[in-house]
């Protein structure tokens, strides 16, 4: 997405300011609601599927905006757990995430992944309003 650009253009400007090295984190969601409201796990070849597609997603993002040096890192699980899992294991200095701007009923049952990234990190995080 558009949004998505804006982020990674911010964390590739800053960390070439600094020279800090680049991970991308795609976490892949695997929760998953049935019809009838009860929770489970993607199955395993959707999930596949999904590491493919993200992997589709980072490359063209990358290739956009011109960068060829970074980690990358498709975790299964909760977002929010999942960014910040990875910023520990890697010892990040900063995460650098963007908001989809929920409001209202959806913002109420779902939460928001950056607020639970905030919630959860240790490591402070650069938010990227999707206004911005």
């Amino acid at each position: 997405s558009e949004h998505s650009m804006r982020v990674a253009e911010h964390g590739v400007n800053l960390s070439s300011q600094l020279g800090a090295s680049i991970a991308v984190v795609y976490v892949i969601d695997t929760a998953k609601v049935n019809n009838e409201g009860k929770s489970g796990r993607l199955p395993q070849e959707q999930i596949a599927k999904l590491k493919i597609e993200a992997d589709k997603i980072i490359d063209s993002i990358a290739k956009q905006i011109n960068v060829n040096e970074f980690e990358r890192f498709l975790p299964e699980g909760k977002p929010s757990k999942g960014i910040v899992s990875i910023a520990s294991d890697w010892e990040a200095d900063l995460i650098i995430m963007g908001t989809r701007g929920k409001t209202g009923i959806k913002r109420l049952l779902l939460g928001s992944t950056a607020e639970n990234t905030i919630r959860l990190s240790n490591t402070p995080i650069l938010i990227v309003p999707s206004k911005s």
